[in-house]
Order: C-alpha cells, then structure tokens, then sequence
C-alpha cells in the first residue's frame, strides 16, 4: 500500500499491515491467534486494498466497541454494509443500515415475530430440521461439517421467514459464496444472484396472503406507509445474509471446540442441561460477527481523533476475548457471569439473538444424542478466516 492512500489525519505510528478480510489462521483459531498478537494495541489503522475499500481504524478492546455501538452521536450505520459498492445499487440493508429514528420503526414492526411466544411456534420446526440433518449424516462416520451445520441450524429461520426447508441450500450457496470467499468474481457473481432471488421474493409475496416475515414485510404499512420495492428488496438481501449464516457457523465453532474435548463432549451428552450455558460461552468464545460505523462527527479515543467519514471495524471476537474484561478469556467457564457483545449493544442489538438461543441448543442436543463421541479427522487440521463473519472453512470430524 502507497503511504499516499493514507489520509492525512491517520498518525504514521497507528499504521499496521493487518488483512482482515479473508485473513486465514493456520492454527484454526483466530480469535486466540488475534488476542495474543494485538494484546498490545487498542486502536490502529489498516489502509484500503481489497475488501477494505475505504481503509478502517480497527478496536480492541470491549468498552471501545460497547461506546462505539452505543454512541448515534458521532457514529452511522449508512451504507456500513458496503452493498452499494459491490452490487451498484443504492437499497439500504433494512434495518441494519439505517439509524434511529427510521431503524426503530422497523424494529418496531420486526420485534412480534421474533417474540417467545413466536419463538415457541418455531421450536417443533428447529427441531424437525435439527434431527433430520444429523439423520443424514449420521451414517457417514466421517464429514467436513461446516456447510452442513447450516442445514442443523436453519429450522429456525425457514420458519420465521416463511421459506420450505427443502429450499435452503440455495440461500445457504449465497452465504458461502458471499460470507466465506474473497475472490471477486465469486462474490459479485454471488451478488446478482442474491439480487435476483430478493426480487423473486419480493414478487412471489407482493399482494398474495402468507406466512412469514418476507411475506409480512412486503405486504406491511410502517408509519402509515406501505414500503416501495426498493425497500423491500433490501429488507430482503439483509434477511438472506443475516441469522442463517451466524447460526450455522456459531454451531460449526461449537463442534469444533468439542472435538478437541472428549471430556466436555460425555458431559453434555450426558445432562443435556449444561448445552444452554455451553453455547452461551460458544457465543462468546467465538464470536463470529464483525460489523463496523461510519464516523459522522469527529471524536477522540485514545489519544487520536477519527473524523468524519472514518470507517471504523467492531470485531466480536476482539471485543469478546478482551483479557481487560473477562477473566481468562479463552476459558470456556459454563456459567460465566461477564456479559459479552457478540449479540452487539444499543440500537442495533442483534434482533435475533432470542431465536439463536432456542435454535443453538436444540440443534447440538440433537448431534450429541445421535454422534456423542466424535474427534477431527486426522492429518486434516480446520481452518479458519476472518471477515465480516468469522468462520471455519473445514472442519473435517470422524466419528464411530
């Protein structure tokens, strides 16, 4: 990177040659791979290149994220998904990126489907979808897992998006070919599909009675007017890229985490009441998403000021292995009381979370009955990038 692409405000002393889009860790693990490495850094800059087209300030430490997540002052959600960039469109992901006052209206109107009493009508189909992807693999004794951890886990939103289950695996190719690769062409080849299935959608649903929330969506009056089809089409594309993909991938870190457990593993299997707070910590341990802000007002942290126009990445999984905050961090202790931002905080609280708490015990309760003992294949390590979600790209398990 030329040192002419640096802004000038940007400190020569804050610079680091860091590649976190598509950064892969060869030890299978990067948020203990980052935590070691930038123990010593709580904010610092990456230039442009590649997936990081604007150049970002990167945090450390979970009381930064928490105030930056929190802060509608100084930060903005516009555009943070950088779809506009990579489609050439202008829809805005409802609601992730638009700000308060509009983002609480569709809050406001998202927030009965994802309810308890919602979550509970859910539960048969988490359930039918989580035992009928182990039932399909059980027979194997072997599988690279981490696709199919998608299937386990997308009960829950086949069901709250009104979509058939047997329809899954085309949403499940976007994420891999958006969420999980860092060639270009496969990812704006992976675009224009997903553009075509959200119009698809949008005009299978548009007038016609149905079931869930792209349905209800579509059909929807917010604030006394019904949303335009470019508004639908982004709801839409948010839809398809959030919940689906965190779940799955949150399952596959799990798995991965019990293979090198055998222990954990008899115990969990054993009194199915310690999966609940075993995913708790999972949610934490590895956090998977990585969003980011715009600055839209200048503001000082440690010691250097951001301006406006910055942009600004928010790591769970730095946030969440933050040593300041959490008593040995990479522990996996069921029970913790430290609460933790892999959720996020403030407006932008992941509206799902609820869900991803039913859906994420039922699926590893239905693997652990079924596959209790299980270890990594042999000579064929996991590997591990991160990005805009922090995933596995293999996680080969044997099992007898």
């Amino acid at each position: 990177m030329e040192p002419t692409s640096i802004p000038s405000h940007i400190p020569a002393d804050r610079v680091r040659n860091l590649s976190w889009y598509g950064w892969q860790d060869p030890e299978g693990d990067p948020p203990m791979s980052l935590s070691r490495s930038l123990s010593g850094e709580r904010l610092f800059y990456v230039p442009a290149g590649a997936r990081n087209p604007f150049g970002v300030w990167v945090l450390t430490r979970h009381d930064d994220m928490q105030a930056v997540l929190t802060d509608g002052e100084h930060f903005t959600n516009s555009h943070i998904a950088g779809w506009n960039n990579l489609a050439g469109v202008d829809e805005l992901m409802i609601p992730i990126e638009l700000d308060p006052p509009d983002h609480t209206l569709y809050r406001k109107f998202m927030m009965p489907f994802f309810s308890r009493p919602s979550i509970e009508t859910m539960r048969p189909e988490m359930q039918r979808g989580a035992k009928r992807a182990v039932d399909a693999v059980v027979g194997l004794g072997k599988l690279d897992v981490v696709q199919h951890c998608y299937k386990m886990t997308s009960g829950a939103w086949c069901a709250l998006m009104g979509v058939n289950y047997e329809e899954v695996d085309r949403y499940i190719a976007h994420l891999w070919g958006m969420l999980h690769q860092y060639n270009v062409e496969i990812r704006f080849s992976t675009a224009k599909e997903m553009m075509r299935a959200a119009e698809e959608i949008y005009t299978s649903h548009k007038g016609r009675a149905g079931a869930g929330l792209f349905n209800a969506f579509v059909n929807s009056t917010i604030n006394g007017a019904a949303p335009t089809a470019s508004q639908c089409i982004g709801f839409i594309l948010f839809q398809l890229l959030a919940g689906l993909d965190t779940m799955g991938t949150t399952a596959a870190w799990a798995l991965r985490h019990l293979a090198g457990s055998p222990a954990l593993q008899r115990e969990l299997a054993t009194d199915s009441r310690k999966i609940l707070p075993f995913v708790e910590e999972i949610f934490r341990r590895y956090a998977v998403l990585a969003t980011n802000r715009f600055v839209k007002k200048d503001i000082d942290i440690d010691g250097v000021t951001l301006k406006a126009g910055d942009n600004v990445l928010l790591a769970g999984a730095l946030a969440c292995m933050d040593a300041a905050h959490f008593s040995c961090p990479a522990d996996i202790q069921l029970g913790r009381k430290e609460r933790h931002l892999a959720f996020g905080a403030g407006p932008h609280f992941c509206v799902g979370a609820p869900i991803a708490r039913v859906q994420l015990p039922i699926a590893l309760e239905e693997w652990l009955k079924q596959i209790p003992s299980f270890r990594l294949q042999k000579g064929s390590p996991p590997t591990a990038h991160t990005g805009d979600l922090m995933g596995l790209d293999s996680l080969p398990l044997e099992w007898p």
